[in-house]
């Protein structure tokens, strides 16, 4: 006798107006390195999900010749996680990770051409729905740096897996 087929209930895409979004005190500093992690809260009823990274972008993001470079790869403070989607229920968070090291290009200036003052995050919601960025102000030298910084895919709960 066969048994009856088990259905799997599918856990829609969350749409940008089921979620907000913010940076958190975290691991702070260990040897030249910095980790910042950041919060997705799903403030709607409705259980959704997320996959993948999101998608920064820097204000000011140049100096010079020099732009800032996002990798997947993680970092020292929060380690790269392979990217595999993450349910958020209501009321639940997810986040993830900025890496960045704060030792390079000690001659360029530690002021305004190369501090970032805010950054604008795209998350990778529902196809179709208003793609809004959250804006999230920070500061950091991005020179500093060496002009890369350390990203981890969205994670469950409320801090990023540390290294």
């Amino acid at each position: 006798m066969a048994s009856p087929a088990v259905a799997s209930k599918v856990i829609p895409v969350c749409s940008y107006r089921q979620l907000e979004m913010a940076v958190a005190e975290g691991p702070g500093a260990a040897a030249g390195n910095i980790g910042i992690p950041f919060l997705i809260a799903n403030i709607s009823k409705s259980t959704c999900s997320l996959h993948g990274y999101p998608k920064l972008s820097f204000s000011p993001y140049r100096y010079k010749n020099h732009a800032i470079k996002v990798t997947h790869n993680g970092g020292m403070i929060f380690t790269k996680v392979n990217s595999r989607p993450v349910t958020i229920k209501p009321g639940g968070v997810a986040s993830f990770g900025l890496n960045y090291g704060d030792a390079a290009n000690q001659n360029d200036p530690n002021g305004t051409p190369c501090v970032v003052q805010t950054i604008d995050v795209t998350l990778p919601v529902r196809p179709g729905t208003v793609n809004q960025n959250f804006e999230a102000t920070l500061n950091f030298n991005f020179c500093f740096t060496g002009f890369v910084v350390g990203l981890t895919s969205i994670e469950p709960g409320p801090l990023p897996k540390e290294g």
